[in-house]
């Protein structure tokens, strides 16, 4: 006998106890929800983009049915092209306005024709330039020297602040070149060179860059990401008549790897809820559902549980039949 938690159950614990709280002051965690079928894991989806939306987060969705789950730099990009990174530089270059003494204009739209320096520079009365000069020097000090971005990435992030606090042509040319890059519409490394940029965003260094998105995020003053994945499409059989992305094993294999990794650093960053929806095939299927690969079973299968109630707080939940009740 399994337990099983109804849907609006778990979500009103998920958003009362995790976002509205524990991720909210800076914690992080990654939760597997095996609902039924499909329309139950969309309710889900919905109930915790809503949810999400509401207190303040960055809501990004990824399908594995889309995005090669086992390749980091993917999922990054995929991250990385639904966030609004000029509205995010907006809001970091504010708050270090405001912790520099300045007042910050009470309209700015992405229309303005006027450089963001001169807008800040007339709220505050002073001469543009000598307010330029300020915010420069709060930016090398705040964004270039901040060590818990990565060195590529707070690279461009700073060449991103210059750019929005200049605006003109050049600037908008820095942006589009630096925002193509984060989100994988460019990967060639030629047009970085003028930013002293000089490695591709690869397998390898992708979970760097993603801590550091996660880390810009807060300094942005958002709640966090939440980040809900739908990687049901992994543990299914080989469909001749549909195009999707197949898994074979090895590649299923790793994108379980991928799933771990996002576990064990979890301590290392704040802001995140990354909730992995894998269809009950994941329990069901010994040959590719998650008895498959002992790293990650380990860390999520609850060995040990009530035969009739469930801890909303388990890494793993079982999410009830539209009949509802346990099972």
């Amino acid at each position: 006998m399994t337990a099983f938690i109804e849907s609006n159950e778990w979500l009103h614990f998920v958003e009362q106890e995790y976002l509205a709280s524990f991720i909210k002051n800076g914690g992080s965690s990654v939760k597997f929800c095996v609902a039924p079928d499909e329309p139950a894991s969309r309710s889900i989806r919905d109930g915790l983009s809503r949810a999400g939306g509401t207190l303040g987060y960055i809501v990004a969705s990824i399908s594995a049915s889309e995005t090669r789950i086992q390749m980091m730099d993917e999922l990054f990009f995929r991250t990385a092209e639904q966030l609004s990174w000029t509205e995010l530089t907006r809001n970091v270059l504010r708050g270090l306005a405001v912790q520099a003494g300045y007042k910050w204009p009470a309209l700015i739209t992405q229309e303005d024709n006027v450089p963001l320096s001169e807008l800040i520079a007339a709220e505050n009365g002073l001469e543009p330039q000598l307010l330029l000069l300020d915010l420069k020097r709060q930016i090398g000090h705040r964004v270039f020297k901040d060590r818990k971005l990565s060195k590529d990435f707070r690279v461009a992030m700073t060449h991103l602040c210059m750019a929005e606090l200049s605006g003109g042509p050049d600037g908008a040319l820095t942006t589009r070149v630096l925002t193509d890059w984060l989100t994988g519409r460019n990967k060639a490394i030629g047009p970085l060179k003028d930013y002293q940029i000089f490695r591709r965003i690869n397998r390898s260094s992708a979970r760097y860059f993603f801590e550091s998105m996660l880390h810009w995020v807060r300094l942005a003053s958002c709640s966090g990401i939440l980040l809900l994945m739908d990687v049901s499409r992994m543990i299914g059989s080989r469909n001749l008549e549909d195009r999707g992305i197949y898994y074979t094993k090895a590649a299923l294999l790793d994108s379980y790897e991928v799933l771990r990794e996002f576990i064990d650093g979890a301590d290392r960053v704040s802001g995140f809820l990354m909730v992995v929806l894998p269809g009950a095939a994941f329990l069901e299927d010994h040959s590719r559902g998650l008895s498959a690969y002992e790293a990650l079973k380990f860390r999520v299968f609850d060995e040990i549980r009530d035969k009739r109630l469930v801890n909303p707080m388990g890494s793993l939940v079982r999410i009830a039949s539209g009949l509802g009740g346990n099972a």
